[in-house]
């Protein structure tokens, strides 16, 4: 026995002690969490550092970015006559478009008032015959006018220059390395820099108007003072002291030192190519990124391998990697900075007439390392290289471009102008653009008008664009909100990167000027990053898991101990004070003890008292046409409501409708609705805050109970809804509607279900709930016939037909609300108990429904109502299912005369009419969420969305459409792929909730809960083709039948046991006799 213990203890591993796992799995998980967060961080950081510089979307215009880009540094006052010609040749034969000069002051002007301006002259005229364009340097401060240079001597020689030279030359660089000692001729100093450059542009600008003003070219160093200054701070200090009004273009240096163009480090402490993103970052945080950056120097250094002088400061490599790199700089900027305009190779032949400084730094020997041009007059293969490139097919790269500054084939009678290219009358016209990139848009100009574009992308429909019948993808012309503007709209995306070719055929839009430009873009292929983050949020929702399931499962009774001790060792003055902190707590809330003592008090005057004094002030408070009588009885009201929280939500309900007639106060205005609901909310508020104050709620008993909200699958729907509309406006393109209708259909009305599910209502309080939304509905319809046989305030239809409208703005929201309201009134008329109410709700069915007749509402008619009812009979059981199926065959054999009327003829044509455009709105709604199938366009979004974009053209009559007419593509395309699915959510749990109330004992609840559904029937057959939802009216009754039904489901004692079939016939027909 011995022997095989001793066996089994050396064979078996130590146990791991039990109590040690949940700390250890804690432990384990809060480290995966951590790592995930920390490999994200960095792998977001390093993601975010490959794309420093490479601007989000597509480029908007940048005046002076869409130039081509090839230009080069020149010293030609170093040749003769014919050198000189030589020289400008071998740039133009090159396919450089621009030549980089410098006009030294000291030399033009060496006597103050005297100029000498050869050897100039004949520069800027050889360069012009040449086709060549100059960027004229103007530095160099002569030794009368001494150093710093004075801004007013400077810039009277400037504009001297600029009236001697402002017809051939637009680009005037002011100064260059202002931010080096050497350059500026003292410490440099922005503030002196800038008035230099206010006063210069200014008199530039008074004789050029046209001129363009580089700022003095500003070199790279990492250095902070105070002899040489970053640039990037020099630059920060030149927007301090204002200089952005006075420059149209920086000038930046961008050499390569010892690293390739594909260096990415942007790092002020990092010499490389890529440092003059931070220059750019600069300008954007400052809010200047509409000027271009201009490279006045860039290039790699290359000396002879024998080199022994002085060695290079700039780097040193061969020549053929100066070649590579030359053409790899040009791409990049080409590719990834659509901000870059042109960019000036170092030098083609440096002057050797130019000493070496003092300082040791070689000047004439050092920059022959960047010379595109040996000595002998023999191109080296950095001139090649960038030859071959300038010589290339030519395309658009990223950036911004005009008609008259892109590349394009033009066909047909285009015109062109300063405001772009216009198409003829007679149409025909299109333009085919070559381009390089991933993404490629439009600068159009829309207006009130109706045009298209048809585009295509390499022989294929734009993928950004929606598609018409034939598949062609179309952009409309018509703006938004019908408003001139200029935008640049998404034509294709995602592309792979390399050459392109955009086809755009023109439908209209003559004498609209509709081309304004196009844009390109490029964006690197990030599916690696996306698939990495998306693996390390899965790690961390892992560890997060780990972190709560082991947490709660560690014994933290130390941690009290520990708050313990720790109150102990507080001093007596932090305990008293503590303490005070505590006891006007208690004293607030016994003041809220005493509110709700002041309800019951008011309440026990009874219910004729309360509601004709609480409609008194609201009646007040709406028509008072004196400001201190309206300010007296909205206290009043106030005051009411705040005691009488059911009379507050009675009038909401009753409210509802009337939302199309504000209140107003200064320049907003406000639904009394609404009004009435942030009254109620206060008093809510209230009473739940008296309510824990006495220990009314016993919460931890109702969510062992499993009656808390959070429990209940119907208020999670409306959570869910109301948090997706919350977060809607943030990625809506039209924030304000959106903000406007989250208020007003989705937090208020929400706040109404909230306050209906948590009050403590009466059996009575629900039901004078009811008959206030009733009588709302019944005065709907009052005024609307009233309308009718006064003739007034109808809307005219196909064939002359009359159509009630009531208070709304169309007779279709008029067969809305009242099919919400109908079958309440039908079912408790049919079903209910109270004699009185079955009376009333009767004979108020007479007017509702008649006004829902003369609206000639087609979904009302042919889909709600009928709908609504028959659900009512079939949940009925027994005879009163038959009875009603027959009563809405009666009702469409009545209905048949109608289908005569031009209204009701037009259903079956698919080729105009209502049906033509439903189906035309539903193509282009599938479209609008194939490209938002995430998170929809945004609350209150569709109208601006259609119109400007997804309308087929063949729809163009109706333009102003601001809802797909369907409840699930509303839900949809307001709210995404998440909206549309807590639309079904919200149904089923509806549903699941109602049905059982079917079979309540109490006939009057029971008469309620058919009504409900029958209303809520009513909502998903009408929306089939309409509204649904989205409207205030509509939003409040939709959220009052949720609530309802909830209270009515906590009687689920009162319901009644499943029966067979006889037996619920013979109850029928007893309770029928």
């Amino acid at each position: 026995m011995r022997g095989q213990g001793d066996k089994g203890t050396r064979g078996s591993l130590p146990r791991f002690p039990a109590s040690l796992l949940p700390a250890s799995c804690f432990l384990a998980s809060c480290l995966l969490l951590l790592i995930s967060l920390l490999a994200g961080v960095a792998l977001a950081a390093n993601h975010r550092a490959a794309l420093r510089g490479i601007p989000p979307g597509l480029p908007e215009p940048i005046p002076g970015a869409d130039v081509p880009p090839f230009c080069i540094n020149v010293s030609l006052e170093q040749y003769s006559g014919e050198q000189r010609d030589w020289a400008l040749d071998l740039v133009a034969e090159g396919g450089f478009t621009w030549v980089r000069q410098s006009f030294p002051w000291a030399q033009i002007e060496p006597t103050p008032g005297e100029y000498e301006w050869e050897p100039w002259d004949g520069i800027v005229e050889a360069a012009a015959e040449k086709g060549l364009r100059i960027i004229g340097v103007l530095e160099t401060a002569p030794d009368w006018a001494g150093t710093p240079p004075p801004a007013d001597d400077f810039a009277r020689f400037a504009r001297a220059f600029a009236t001697r030279y402002g017809d051939r030359i637009d680009d005037y660089q002011i100064w260059h390395n202002p931010n080096l000692a050497d350059g500026w001729g003292d410490l440099p100093n922005p503030a002196a820099y800038a008035e230099l450059l206010q006063k210069t542009a200014e008199a530039i600008r008074a004789v050029d108007p046209d001129a363009r003003i580089l700022l003095g070219s500003l070199a790279p160093t990492v250095e902070t003072g105070p002899e040489n200054l970053s640039e990037v701070r020099f630059l920060r200090g030149l927007y301090a002291a204002g200089a952005a009004p006075y420059f149209d273009i920086l000038s930046a240096q961008p050499y390569g030192f010892d690293t390739g163009p594909d260096d990415r480090r942007v790092d002020e402490a990092v010499l490389n190519f890529s440092r003059v993103v931070l220059l750019r970052e600069e300008m954007v945080a400052q809010g200047d990124g509409a000027k271009p950056v201009w490279a006045s120097h860039f290039g790699w250094n290359s000396l002879p391998p024998d080199w022994d002088d002085v060695p290079s400061i700039w780097g040193q490599v061969d020549e053929a990697t100066q070649a590579a790199y030359a053409a790899g700089a040009v791409e990049r900027a080409r590719r990834e900075w659509p901000w870059m305009g042109a960019m000036c190779w170092a030098h083609l032949q440096p002057d050797p007439a130019r000493a070496a400084h003092p300082s040791g730094v070689p000047d004439a020997r050092g920059h022959w390392g960047f010379a595109a041009v040996g000595p002998d007059g023999t191109p080296r293969p950095v001139f090649h290289a960038l030859s071959g490139l300038a010589h290339a097919e030519p395309t658009n790269y990223p950036g911004a471009y005009t008609p008259s500054s892109g590349v394009a084939r033009w066909e047909g009678d285009w015109e062109f102008s300063d405001l772009g290219a216009d198409p003829s009358q007679e149409g025909g016209e299109r333009v085919v653009i070559p381009f390089w990139g991933t993404d490629f848009g439009l600068r159009v100009r829309r207006g009130h008008y109706r045009a298209y574009f048809y585009v295509t992308i390499d022989g294929q429909p734009a993928n950004a664009l929606p598609r018409d019948e034939a598949g062609r993808a179309y952009l409309v012309l018509t703006s938004p909100d019908y408003q001139p503007q200029v935008v640049t709209l998404p034509v294709a995306e995602g592309l792979d990167p390399g050459p392109h070719v955009a086809e755009v055929v023109a439908e209209r839009g003559w004498d609209q000027w509709p081309l304004a430009g196009w844009s390109v873009a490029y964006h690197p292929d990030e599916t690696v990053y996306r698939w990495s983050i998306a693996g390390l949020i899965g790690m961390g929702l892992i560890g997060l898991a780990g972190t709560v399931w082991a947490g709660r499962r560690v014994r933290w009774g130390r941690l009290g101990r520990a708050a313990a001790a720790a109150w102990g060792r507080l001093s007596e003055g932090w305990q008293v004070l503590t303490t005070l902190l505590t006891a006007g707590l208690l004293w607030a809330s016994t003041w809220m003890t005493w509110g709700l003592e002041g309800g019951n008090a008011f309440r026990r005057l009874g219910d004729g008292v309360g509601i004709a004094a609480t409609l008194a002030a609201a009646g007040l408070f709406y028509y008072s046409p004196w400001f201190l009588l309206t300010v007296l009885s909205g206290l009043a009201l106030f005051i009411l409501i705040l005691l009488r929280l059911d009379l507050g939500l009675a009038l909401i309900a009753g409210l509802a409708p009337f939302y199309a007639f504000p209140w107003r106060v200064f320049s907003k205005a406000f639904s009394m609705a609404e009004i009435v609901t942030l009254m109620s909310l206060a008093s809510w508020v209230r009473s739940r805050v008296a309510d824990c104050r006495l220990g009314i709620g016993d919460w931890k008993s109702a969510i062992r109970n499993r009656q808390s909200p959070i429990h209940n699958s119907l208020d999670l729907a409306v959570l869910a809804l109301v948090f997706l509309s919350f977060l809607s406006p943030f990625f809506a393109d039209f924030k304000r509607v959106a903000w406007r209708e989250l208020r007003l259909v989705i937090l208020e009305p929400a706040a109404f279900y909230l306050m209906l599910r948590t009050a403590r209502l009466s059996r009575k309080d629900l039901w004078r709930v009811i008959d206030f939304f009733v009588a709302g509905g019944l005065a709907v319809a009052l005024i609307g016939l009233v309308q009718y046989a006064l003739g007034v305030n109808l809307i005219t239809a196909e064939g002359g037909l009359p159509r009630l409208r009531s208070v709304f703005g169309s007779p279709n929201n008029v067969g809305l609300y009242l099919g919400r309201v109908l079958p309440v009134l039908v079912a408790v008329a049919l079903f209910g108990r109270h004699r009185k109410r079955r009376w009333a709700y009767g004979l108020a069915g007479l007017p509702v429904g008649a006004a829902i007749l003369l609206s000639f509402s087609k979904g009302a008619l042919l889909l709600g109502v009928p709908a609504s009812l028959i659900t009512i009979g079939l949940l009925a059981g027994g005879r009163w299912l038959w009875a009603t199926l027959a009563a809405v065959a009666a009702a469409g054999l009545a209905m048949v005369p109608l289908l005569r009327l031009p209204r009701f003829a037009s259903l079956f044509d698919l080729r105009q009419g209502t049906t033509f455009f439903r189906l035309r709105l539903w193509q282009a709604t599938v479209s609008m969420i194939r490209d938002h199938f995430w998170l929809g366009v945004g609350l209150d979004n569709f109208l601006y969305q259609y119109r400007g974009r997804y309308i087929l053209p063949d729809a163009w009559q109706e333009p102003d459409l601001s809802h797909p007419h369907n409840w699930l593509l509303d839900h949809w395309v307001r709210l995404g792929v998440f909206g549309a699915a807590v639309g079904v959510w919200l149904q089923v749990a509806f549903w699941r909730a109602a049905l059982p109330l079917r079979r309540l004992r109490d006939p009057d609840d029971r008469a309620l809960a058919l009504g409900l559904m029958g209303g809520m029937a009513d909502l998903l057959a009408h929306g089939l083709v309409d509204h649904s939802f989205f409207l205030i009216d509509l939003a409040f009754a939709f959220f009052l039948a949720l609530a309802v039904v909830q209270n009515l489901k906590r009687r689920t004692s009162n319901v009644e046991p499943e029966t067979s079939n006889v037996e619920r016939r013979t109850r029928n027909a007893e309770r029928d006799t």
